[in-house]
């Protein structure tokens, strides 16, 4: 499932997606942002289901994190488009994720976060940011996540 703007967050079963709902028309305005891969189960006849979406707004993947209980997540990456030469794109899974606090200045971004092992806090840009009080954990992976952070 492509998720591209805000206000396209559904938290369902493709089964349960109206037939004529599309997100292609949004897609190709966003492929130059980083994207997140979120992995998580939903329930569909009465039985837990692996979900995957495809994220390109970090608003959006708040929202989404918002609607999904924690103990359905399964792992969150980021996707990032690769200029050098070799793959055109680049996955890390996230060991942690934050939402900045709120005195904190609006210049960081909705998001901050670990990739993987690596122990620098960065912004949604990449770059690293010092610690701060205050901030709120949205998510960390567990040793049983594909990362393997925890």
């Amino acid at each position: 499932m492509f998720i591209t703007a805000p206000g396209l967050v559904q938290h369902l079963h493709p089964s349960k997606v109206a037939l004529h709902q599309s997100h292609w028309p949004a897609l190709t305005l966003a492929l130059e942002r980083p994207w997140y891969l979120l992995v998580y189960d939903v329930s569909y006849n009465g039985q837990k289901v692996s979900q995957t979406s495809l994220v390109a707004w970090d608003h959006t993947l708040l929202d989404l994190l918002a609607r999904i209980p924690v103990a359905d997540l399964s792992g969150i990456a980021r996707v990032d488009r690769r200029r050098e030469a070799g793959p055109r794109w680049a996955l890390e899974w996230i060991g942690a994720l934050w939402a900045p606090a709120p005195g904190e200045s609006a210049a960081l971004g909705p998001l901050l976060f670990k990739l993987g092992e690596d122990p620098q806090l960065r912004t949604t840009d990449l770059l690293p940011v010092g610690q701060a009080p205050g901030r709120r954990l949205l998510y960390e992976a567990s040793s049983r996540q594909p990362c393997g952070g925890g």
